[in-house]
């Protein structure tokens, strides 16, 4: 869940992005997992879809760090995020 305030515009990089509202000072928190918007999903779930739930996954969905067996998947805007 996205902790700061942000807008979607178009991007250079990738079609639409996320930009912040306002200057984010460093060192900000400006995401933190909150299991109230955003899901955890098991691989062998996302293994299992196909077609347009497996395609929009593949664009809008990343590995959990914290546990392999499951991807996350953001409910709000921060699923526009390059999460490289």
């Amino acid at each position: 869940m996205l902790l700061v305030d942000v807008y979607l515009d178009k991007s250079r990089i990738q079609g639409i992005g996320v930009f912040a509202k306002n200057h984010i000072p460093r060192g900000t928190l400006v995401w933190k997992l909150d299991p109230n918007y955003d899901r955890r999903i098991p691989v062998e779930t996302y293994e299992r879809e196909t077609g347009p739930i497996k395609a929009y996954l593949d664009r809008y969905s990343y590995p959990d760090r914290r546990d392999p067996n499951y991807i996350v998947f953001e409910a709000d805007d921060a699923r526009y995020m390059n999460h490289a």
